[in-house]
């Protein structure tokens, strides 16, 4: 096959590793592949960003180019069809143009949709202040944009999804079939490996954005607990967080008030070169989430998938009671937790194990499903089709 793959920006590759393990793992298998993807603009003021903010979201200005760059660059004849994995909107446009100008199919990869977020407000970057209006706005802009995606994933061949909430909630946007293909680990990055480590570490990597849509609480809460009880101290265990600068004072605070803050070690974003050692000499991976209440669904991080590929013990917190929590029983990589005595429970329980071992392992069912190989095929087929 020859296949025109199109995406959002990836600024860098570590942001859409579904993207571009996808590319290499079709380009292997065989097929004949072009990965395109979008640029980041920049700005000489506020003002120029402000214009190029409103024109993008208005008139569509960034897919246009994408899309006329690309119809100039390749002809019809070098492709039998577009894969577009967008994350939210940008660049479902130009996968269209160039399906109607080229009359070839398009496949659409959502790997994120707004719904998902359900009752908590959230915006992709920051919108600028507009005189005040700028929720007015962006609601405004959310209702236009799920109108217009779900138009492009009416004329596309196939739709495909991460989850099977976001599946079975765009099935009821489209008559366009949707598939489900996980996110997944690498094989070729992701393993397990028996490294001993002198330190019982807790780890959280990935971005936390906002306090209400990743919830460290519980977390905290039951590492104070257990310190007060003479259970840990702060020599033997650490709470990790490599995430993004500026929140760290924010959980820091909260560390301190649960009596947590001698443990916790704010770190800069790592390095895909180094996920796998540092994953590998964690004795628990943590996935945030938020309470059911705040109705966020389907929400599956990468990390979680990279968890199951290095076979580490996952500790979710809280429990969304929604997708997440059914893939960790289903492949037994961790807990779901919905108070501060089961996570307890599980650290004390991981905690002894370190001491025994020296490190954690958690086994997992049907880990092979997961990796990127595996889903890679499944795109093959789906397109072949």
């Amino acid at each position: 096959m020859r296949i025109l793959i199109i995406c959002d920006p990836i600024a860098p590759p570590s942001y859409a590793p579904r993207v571009t393990a996808t590319y290499r793992y079709l380009v292997e298998a065989g097929h004949d592949c072009v990965l395109e993807a979008g640029t980041l603009p920049t700005y000489s003021s506020k003002w120029q960003h402000i214009c190029h903010f409103i024109a993008d979201k208005l008139f569509r200005r960034s897919d246009r180019q994408f899309g006329k760059k690309l119809y100039h660059t390749y002809s019809q004849a070098q492709f039998d069809t577009i894969l577009c994995s967008s994350y939210y909107y940008f660049p479902l446009w130009t996968a269209q143009y160039l399906s109607r100008k080229w009359n070839i199919p398009y496949v659409i990869d959502l790997r994120d949709i707004v719904e998902q977020w359900g009752a908590t407000s959230y915006f992709t970057t920051p919108l600028p202040h507009i005189l005040g209006l700028e929720t007015v706005f962006a609601k405004w802009y959310e209702k236009r944009n799920i109108r217009f995606r779900n138009h492009i994933l009416q004329h596309a061949k196939a739709v495909v999804s991460v989850s099977p909430w976001h599946c079975e909630w765009l099935q009821t946007q489209t008559t366009t079939p949707v598939h489900l293909i996980y996110n997944g680990f690498d094989e070729a990055e992701m393993h397990f490996e028996a490294q001993p480590s002198s330190v019982f570490s807790i780890a959280y990597i990935g971005r936390i954005i906002d306090l209400q849509l990743r919830q460290p609480q519980l977390l905290l809460q039951a590492i104070g607990d257990l310190h007060k009880a003479g259970t840990i101290s702060p020599q033997q265990v650490q709470v990790n967080f490599y995430a993004e600068p500026h929140m760290a004072d924010a959980v820091l605070q909260m560390a301190t008030r649960y009596g947590a803050q001698d443990y916790l070690h704010w770190h800069t974003y790592v390095d895909r070169s180094q996920l796998n050692d540092i994953m590998a000499q964690s004795s628990i991976l943590v996935a945030l989430a938020c309470p059911p209440q705040n109705k966020q669904h389907g929400i599956l991080g990468t990390k979680v998938f990279e968890a199951i590929g290095v076979e580490k013990p996952l500790l979710l917190v809280p429990s969304d009671e929604d997708s997440l929590a059914q893939l960790i029983t289903e492949t037994g990589i961790g807990i779901a937790a919905q108070n501060v005595e089961q996570i307890k429970q599980f650290i004390l329980d991981k905690y002894h194990e370190w001491q025994q071992n020296g490190y954690t392992h958690q086994g997992i069912q049907n880990k092979d499903l997961f990796n990127r190989q595996y889903q890679t095929q499944q795109f093959i087929d789906l397109l072949q089709q």
